[in-house]
């Protein structure tokens, strides 16, 4: 049975061991080194209560993890959140990406965020099928942003409105 559960410094040995083996084996991430657990305590636990994370857990086991992280830092930015997932290798294309993903998006309602951003590369196309399946857009490619495995990497950004302008989970936002 798949639960989330609020990443702690329980599970950051768990989270590094799956992010890792994306860092040395593909292009999903573009991090070239291993990161340590400070890396990834860092990029999981950003001190702000509206930017929450979560691990994936099949029957105790991590499986992976959900995050919002801040997008632009900018307080008229305070509404929009870049939307992260990572799975162990072993359990993809088995809908719990996307089980994650509709999990997360309610947090981000619930947070007072108006729009999601998905930052991708090119050549993830699970990723994509994802993120286009739950209704995000592709607003833009940036070529060659990243050096990686001897080629250039472009990436593009994924777009979800998660209501409308005149809902009130935009003036909760900007409270």
């Amino acid at each position: 049975m798949i639960q989330f559960e609020p990443i702690t410094i329980k599970h950051l040995q768990y989270i590094r061991n799956i992010y890792n083996e994306y860092v040395k084996n593909t292009t999903v991430s573009f991090d070239v080194e291993p990161a340590t657990i400070d890396k990834i305590k860092k990029l999981t636990m950003h001190g702000d209560e509206r930017f929450c994370s979560y691990v994936i857990k099949d029957n105790n086991d991590v499986i992976g993890y959900v995050l919002l992280s801040p997008f632009i830092q900018k307080h008229a930015c305070y509404g929009t959140a870049e939307v992260t997932i990572y799975l162990d290798v072993r359990y993809g294309r088995r809908g719990i990406g996307s089980r994650a993903l509709e999990f997360i998006e309610e947090q981000a309602l619930a947070s007072g965020f108006h729009t999601l951003i998905a930052v991708i590369c090119t050549e993830n196309e699970s990723s994509i099928a994802a993120f286009t399946a739950k209704e995000y857009q592709m607003k833009g490619i940036i070529q060659q942003v990243a050096y990686k495995f001897d080629r250039y990497l472009d990436v593009c950004y994924y777009q979800k409105l998660l209501c409308k302008s005149s809902d009130k989970v935009v003036a909760k936002a900007h409270q």
